[in-house]
């Protein structure tokens, strides 16, 4: 008994001495995605690298290839944490579609900040800054500011694909965000509920300006026929209240606008 008792005292001793001479090595760990892969058939499957993002194509998956694009699918992982594999691995790649994940980005649409909203960009595959509304990949979770910012790097990326409609730029205008609107299939409540409040301030400006001038319009012509010698004065009325109608109709686009880009 006593034996037995010195044996697992010894043994305890060797683990202690372990693990004080390891405490102060660094603990080296390769960096994995989180969440869980699919296998997808992908064009051009031997240009795919891994980080590189994915679209849903007309004839199938493939590189992304155009900014802020509404197909993205995922992110293409090599080590997943977990994954559902094909038996038929003939052009298949592991994606993952939500999760945290290595990605492709570049700096050429602006520096990469921890927190920054990441899209695709015209380089395929490959991820960028989101520096205005519209489909985004996720949030970085490191920064990325190479010396030359065509470079391409790779960086973590928390994958969370969602249309982004708070982010406001120098290049935005009310166009491009009403277009990006509608190319959007879905929305979170709150951006839907922006672009629906812009749409009705729009149409009721139109509307208004319209009837008011129409109704002026009317009010005009008849007067003149009552009182032909008065033409020019309600020639001149008649122009300051088209005149207007024009701002009725500009303040609803202003409106409009500063409740998209806010």
């Amino acid at each position: 008994m006593k034996k037995r008792k010195n044996i697992l005292c010894g043994i305890v001793f060797i683990f202690f001495i372990v693990g004080a001479l390891n405490l102060n090595k660094p603990i080296l760990a390769q960096i994995s995605s989180s969440g869980l892969a699919l296998s997808i058939k992908v064009d051009d499957s031997d240009k795919v690298q891994n980080g590189h993002i994915i679209c849903s194509l007309d004839n199938g998956y493939g590189l992304c290839a155009s900014p802020f694009a509404t197909e993205m699918y995922g992110v293409v992982t090599d080590n997943p944490a977990a994954a559902l594999e094909y038996e038929d691995k003939t052009d298949v790649k592991l994606v993952i579609t939500s999760g945290t994940a290595v990605v492709k980005v570049t700096a050429a649409n602006g520096n990469i900040k921890k927190g920054s909203l990441i899209t695709t960009s015209t380089n395929p595959g490959v991820g960028q800054l989101a520096d205005k509304n519209g489909y985004v990949l996720g949030t970085a979770l490191e920064s990325y500011e190479p010396a030359n910012p065509t470079d391409i790097g790779e960086i973590n990326v928390a994958i969370n694909i969602h249309p982004a409609a708070s982010i406001s730029g120098a290049r935005s205008d009310l166009l491009t965000v009403l277009r990006e609107g509608i190319s959007a299939p879905l929305f979170e409540p709150l951006a839907s509920l922006r672009y629906i409040l812009a749409a009705l301030i729009l149409l009721m400006a139109f509307v208004l300006g319209f009837a008011y001038f129409g109704r002026v319009s009317k009010t005009g012509v008849e007067a003149i026929g009552r009182n032909p010698l008065a033409g020019r004065m309600i020639q001149t009325s008649v122009m300051l209240h088209v005149i207007i109608t024009a701002v009725i109709i500009i303040v609803g686009f202003a409106m409009a606008y500063v409740i998209l880009i806010l």
